[in-house]
């Protein structure tokens, strides 16, 4: 980097990460909004995205050297720049004299002269006796207290400590290759040599992560799609969809939507955001894949005829996503997650009255928290009016992510932890959390 360059991508990574913190942004929307970190050269891009996610991912134990060094709490702004440079020194190792250096230039510019003492002397401290600290704090230090206390309840301590050290890297690229089915063995061997992956089913293979996925083979001849793992599982469960009228409801961006017209179904995707409405129909464009799309609430949405399957992949608090999107975390409350489960409920209800009798809804969030996954079913079961029955899931259906400790061969329901493909050794960089339930209309 050049000195220009230096203080633009510090400058960048502030205001990024300022409104990650402040303003409960999303960090891959605000990397897409800002135009200033696209104009920046490649390599000065990616290191803006690894300094924010970096600080992001490690907040908490970053959080706590900072609180170690200040006698009292800096202004927000002053705070978000001594993260900054905490973080190039104790994550990133960068040189002590440039982290500090850039880090006291940016606060000059931002701020002026007066928190410039107190920025280099915080970086200088840590630079000398912040590590051994850093080092004694743990990957559970970065959940909020209302998620550790949740999930070490609910799913255990170990865990908790697997899921958070998962979610200390960058997680890998999972791709659902496009036209696949089980017996497709010499197609998905040929996709996984030409993009270096692994296979981690019939449908799904994981590459390493890349710094531009256009640049991969195969992309832009629509032949695959970027998609979790885990992602992929509540199309398929689905079951048979060739010629069936399926919604596909909160469908954007539009992995599921592909799954299930790929898979032969005519589909109608649904989702109230335009924003994301237009990202659906540019990826389809890309896969040379069709469907009736409708900007629309669900909760206010008729079709004309009774449908055979909804595939409901709720709005939900994401929690399960913690790998690819550490700032899910930030912000958070009890409260946030009660709108969301009322929301849950209330789409829920909505689909099943769209369904012929004998047609399947698949509800499913890529939530860890029960009050977004369990209760929501028990909720949708227990409403009469809903006409809703559980069609448990086999274990061939769920393939890798079938409760490895359970005898009988069907659940009803699956709760897939991210570390879930750790515990059964398919992959030590786990998976996205998700909650898939089927059910059927009476």
């Amino acid at each position: 980097m050049t000195p220009k360059t230096d203080i633009t991508s510090r400058k960048i990574s502030f205001e990024i990460l300022h409104a990650i913190l402040n303003q409960g942004s999303l960090a891959h929307e605000l990397f897409t909004a800002q135009s200033a970190w696209g104009e920046l050269p490649a390599r000065d891009r990616a290191f803006v995205r690894v300094l924010v996610m970096s600080c992001v991912r490690q907040y908490g134990q970053l959080t706590i050297c900072i609180d170690s060094f200040v006698k009292r709490p800096p202004k927000p702004r002053i705070r978000t720049i001594i993260l900054l440079g905490a973080a190039q020194l104790l994550i990133l190792k960068t040189e002590p004299h440039a982290a500090i250096h850039t880090s006291v230039s940016l606060a000059r510019a931002l701020a002026g002269d007066a928190y410039t003492g107190l920025v280099n002397g915080v970086l200088r401290t840590i630079s000398r006796s912040g590590e051994n600290l850093f080092q004694a704090t743990n990957p559970s230090d970065n959940l909020p207290k209302f998620f550790k206390q949740d999930w070490s309840k609910n799913w255990g301590e170990f865990a908790v400590q697997q899921i958070m050290r998962i979610a200390q890297s960058q997680a890998p690229l999972d791709i659902t290759l496009k036209n696949t089915s089980s017996t497709d063995v010499d197609f998905i061997s040929d996709w996984t040599e030409k993009l270096s992956a692994k296979s981690l089913s019939a449908h799904s293979v994981r590459c390493e992560p890349v710094a531009d996925v256009t640049q991969l083979p195969g992309y832009h001849e629509g032949q695959w799609w970027v998609q979790d793992c885990t992602a992929a599982l509540p199309a398929r469960l689905m079951g048979t969809v060739s010629d069936k009228n399926i919604i596909d409801l909160c469908a954007a961006p539009g992995g599921k939507t592909a799954q299930l017209i790929s898979a032969g179904a005519h589909v109608t995707a649904i989702d109230h955001s335009a924003t994301r409405i237009n990202r659906l129909s540019d990826n389809l464009n890309r896969l040379s894949l069709e469907a009736n799309i409708i900007c629309a609430d669900g909760r206010d949405y008729i079709p004309e005829n009774p449908v055979d399957g909804v595939l409901l992949d709720a709005p939900c608090s994401a929690t399960g996503t913690i790998r690819r999107r550490p700032d899910v975390l930030i912000g958070k409350t009890p409260t946030h997650i009660k709108q969301l489960q009322s929301l849950q409920i209330e789409l829920g209800l909505a689909a099943a009255k769209w369904i012929k009798s004998g047609g399947t809804l698949i509800y499913a969030t890529c939530s860890l928290q029960k009050q977004e996954g369990e209760e929501v079913l028990e909720a949708l079961i227990s409403n009469e009016k809903s006409g809703l029955i559980l069609d448990p899931i086999r274990r061939e259906e769920a393939d890798i992510f079938y409760p490895s400790n359970r005898v009988e061969d069907t659940i009803d329901y699956l709760r897939i932890l991210p570390n879930q493909l750790l515990t059964n050794g398919t992959d030590n960089r786990g998976n996205d959390g998700f909650f898939i339930a089927r059910l059927t209309v009476k």
